[in-house]
């Protein structure tokens, strides 16, 4: 299947100012941790704690999440934090974010010294350490994002969402290709992990009123690029290469590493998939705007500015290759100026709500 990596870039080196709507992913994340490092076979005399976050963006995000498993591991235990993400990423951002000291400067008993943060720029649909080296990885709203690519979008941007793909056969060619990487992802964890390691993931699922998270959004981006952009420029081209999962999606995903490897415990099984429970995030921009905090143009500024964070630098990726660089970002420019009046006007329909599925594995073989 070919491949989404040459469309996709990483995103903005503002993520961490930006991304809001992510950042309250830990609220539900915080109890997988505390259920992981409680009962799982996480050693308390262990003497090292190997953690990934994959997918780790401008590393804002991981702070959280690497602070806490700090701060349950013993002071002997020294704790390597592995972050991940493509080559493109905003690297330097991260190096100054994510520290042994912002992971322990909380903690009376650990040490800045014997903590090491490790950067990795490579695609987590393949492994990144060596195999059985982990304790546990992560990954908050990445796996969406695919590596393989489904096919042209004639009639939106989004890839997963039917208001984006109303033609059966793109959907389904995407529908493919969101069930392909998931496996690859999950195979991918199971050969890091050791026994009795763990993953827990934030998986982006579609709200429970059948909207899909961002796409309303993006469909008011792309609408102000279709008047703008002439279809020899890319605009079919032009693709968010996104796909959004059920509980059914996500259990597949873990099942087929048995079937796969053909071994595991009495029930054939390789992961105990202890935790997959769904939560809806509400915008904490839209709260910002009900508790009257900001005004319905500041609203809509702030909600595409988010989405630029994310999605602008794929987008302008994706045309760069038939426009003049210049020529594209004056456009996108004018772009996202059109979409703020109309995001303020109508901030139930235009918001960036999202919804996730949070699992917790454990790998028992």
């Amino acid at each position: 299947m070919p491949s989404s990596f040459n469309r996709m870039a990483s995103m903005t080196s503002d993520y961490n100012e930006l991304s809001l709507s992510q950042s309250t992913i830990w609220r539900h994340a915080k109890p997988l941790f505390v259920k992981a490092m409680s009962t799982s076979s996480l050693p308390s005399s262990k003497l090292l704690c190997r953690v990934a976050d994959l997918g780790c963006a401008t590393g804002g995000n991981s702070i959280a999440p690497l602070v806490y498993v700090s701060s349950q591991l013993p002071s002997v235990c020294v704790m390597e934090a592995i972050l991940v993400d493509l080559p493109s990423n905003p690297w330097t951002v991260v190096a100054s974010t994510v520290t042994p000291e912002s992971i322990t400067a909380s903690q009376p008993h650990r040490r800045a010294s014997t903590t090491f943060v490790s950067m990795i720029g490579r695609t987590f649909y393949e492994p990144c350490v060596p195999p059985k080296s982990l304790t546990l990885s992560y990954s908050f709203v990445a796996t969406h994002w695919l590596q393989s690519y489904g096919g042209d979008l004639p009639s939106g941007l989004c890839a997963s969402d039917p208001l984006h793909v109303p033609e059966p056969e793109v959907w389904n060619a995407w529908k493919s290709a969101g069930e392909s990487d998931w496996n690859m992802f999950v195979n991918a964890r199971y050969k890091e992990l050791d026994v009795g390691g763990v993953f827990i993931g934030a998986v982006c699922g579609i709200k429970s009123d059948g909207d899909h998270p961002w796409s309303k959004v993006g469909y008011l981006v792309y609408q102000a690029m279709e008047s703008r952009v002439k279809r020899g420029d890319g605009l079919d081209s032009c693709v968010l290469p996104c796909w959004y999962r059920t509980d059914a999606d996500i259990r597949a995903g873990f099942e087929q590493t048995t079937k796969l490897d053909n071994y595991g415990d009495d029930n054939g099984r390789v992961w105990d998939v202890e935790v997959c429970e769904y939560h809806e995030t509400v915008d904490p921009i839209r709260e910002r705007l009900l508790r009257g905090e900001i005004t319905a143009r500041e609203y809509g500024r702030l909600v595409i500015d988010s989405f630029r964070a994310v999605s602008n630098p794929t987008i302008v990726n994706c045309l760069s290759k038939t426009m003049d660089p210049d020529e594209l970002d004056t456009l996108m420019e004018d772009v996202y100026e059109a979409c703020i009046d109309p995001i303020g006007a109508d901030p139930d329909q235009y918001n960036l709500d999202e919804s996730f599925w949070y699992v917790l594995a454990k790998k028992i073989k």
